[in-house]
């Protein structure tokens, strides 16, 4: 279940991968670091090759920056986009800066950092980010900075928040009013906050509460795809081929989501 949650919040798609073997190593990614420290995995996750390839991170050089994976590391996986979260189009294209160089090895499967395409000049941010500068290196240390910057993003409170509101979203019910905010998600926050973005206390928390067992949000979550095939084939005790006939289990899969 955190599995599938996580790959909703770092989305790819494999048919823009264009590779199963990325898509398979995003998802033992994911899987292996679905309860633990959710900085760690956002650095893990801006590293991986799926989503080097996915957000075009693998062409982003000091000469044409790309902006579209520093977009979605403030707007979808870290802070946020409301009306409380003023950081800028110069914070996204510092941002990019900071994220040149990374590059996909497809033979091999794995990233790595070529220093020739990274921009080793100072990059600086907005108020919102009080106003830090990441100092630009060169060589093999270029790739400190991808350290920087999470740090400075993680230095802001909407970080806590706004992951806490997805879980409850994701968990519990769609719609998060002004008195579970304050009973509910700002608990939550503080506990990620305090724990260094661990993921576990504030599952056990949540998952523990009376709020979690209150009979009014029993049945609040709509079923997603997976959800809805995982109960189907337990409702009707599907049985499926053994592990080791990969191509018939694929064929099985392959039906259901044909339904």
């Amino acid at each position: 279940k955190l599995t599938l949650f996580w790959h909703n919040h770092f989305a790819t798609q494999t048919t823009t991968v264009g590779d199963a073997r990325f898509v398979y190593k995003n998802n033992v990614l994911l899987r292996a670091n679905c309860l633990g420290n959710f900085k760690t995995l956002t650095k893990l996750v801006s590293k991986d090759v799926a989503m080097l390839r996915y957000l075009n991170g693998y062409l982003n050089t000091k000469n044409a920056p790309d902006e579209n994976y520093a977009r979605e590391l403030q707007e979808l996986f870290t802070v946020g986009k409301d009306p409380v979260q003023q950081y800028t189009q110069t914070d996204v294209e510092q941002a990019a800066k900071v994220l040149t160089g990374y590059r996909v090895d497809a033979t091999n499967n794995v990233y790595y950092f070529d220093s020739t395409k990274h921009d080793t000049t100072n990059k600086q941010f907005s108020s919102f980010y009080n106003n830090t500068i990441i100092t630009g290196q060169s060589g093999a240390a270029g790739e400190n900075e991808l350290d920087d910057l999470l740090t400075m993003l993680f230095a802001t409170n909407e970080v806590a928040e706004f992951i806490c509101k997805k879980i409850y979203r994701f968990f519990v019910y769609y719609e998060i009013d002004a008195t579970t905010d304050t009973n509910v998600i700002q608990p939550l926050a503080t506990i990620f906050r305090n724990n260094n973005y661990d993921i576990t206390p504030v599952l056990s928390a949540l998952f523990k509460s009376e709020h979690f067992f209150d009979e009014l949000n029993r049945g609040c979550v709509i079923k997603s795809p997976a959800d809805y095939f995982v109960g189907a084939c337990r409702e009707f005790n599907a049985v499926f081929p053994a592990s080791t006939d990969v191509v018939q289990q694929y064929y099985l899969w392959y039906v259901l989501e044909s339904l």
